[in-house]
């Protein structure tokens, strides 16, 4: 088991967790799993098959990585993702939590992220409806994005882990925001 001084067992596991919805959504993928390794490392969390993906090139595939990550998974009773619904509300509560480590430099930047995994299967109706907001962030038509809504979104509870970690896993998705405010058009 992977030990951290002063964090459980079950810190590690909500870790997990949350890797798992990221990855079930295409947003954590093979080569994120050593960059997540390191930054477990640096938090104190020793463990082998950490270590082990920690040690991996950056261009490792998944055929390298899904071993190790599958041993993780199954020694802490992490399940897979149940549905779609339940992975976008993960990943939503640690997007919640990454924008209050890290805020955003443009509106809207949880319905901007979340829309993102919408796409390809739009079986999320949290997902979906942040998709079709999205057209709307940036427009000077009639249409608005109620702002209220916003506020909900990042006012959800994030995952008990640490910002580091949760930094990590939203990293990916992280960096599709844009850099500063998107002009206006339409």
């Amino acid at each position: 088991m992977a030990t951290r001084a002063g964090a459980s067992d079950d810190v590690f596991a909500e870790v997990l967790r949350a890797a798992r919805a990221m990855e079930s959504q295409g947003w954590l993928p093979p080569q994120r799993w050593v960059d997540l390794a390191v930054v477990l490392l640096l938090s104190g969390f020793e463990d082998a098959e950490v270590a082990e993906l920690a040690g991996l090139p950056a261009d490792i595939s998944g055929w390298v990585t899904e071993p190790l990550v599958q041993g993780l998974y199954d020694r802490y009773a992490v399940t897979p993702v149940v549905s779609v619904d339940s992975a976008v509300e993960t990943i939503a509560a640690l997007l919640a939590a990454d924008l209050r480590a890290r805020p955003a430099n443009v509106t809207a930047p949880m319905i901007r992220l979340l829309a993102k995994l919408a796409p390809p299967e739009f079986s999320s109706p949290l997902a979906n409806q942040c998709f079709g907001a999205e057209e709307y962030l940036d427009c000077e038509c009639v249409a608005e994005v109620d702002s209220s809504w916003e506020v909900e979104l990042e006012a959800r509870p994030g995952p008990a882990i640490p910002d580091e970690l949760v930094m990590a896993l939203a990293a990916e998705l992280r960096s599709t925001l844009p850099a500063q405010q998107p002009p206006h058009s339409h």
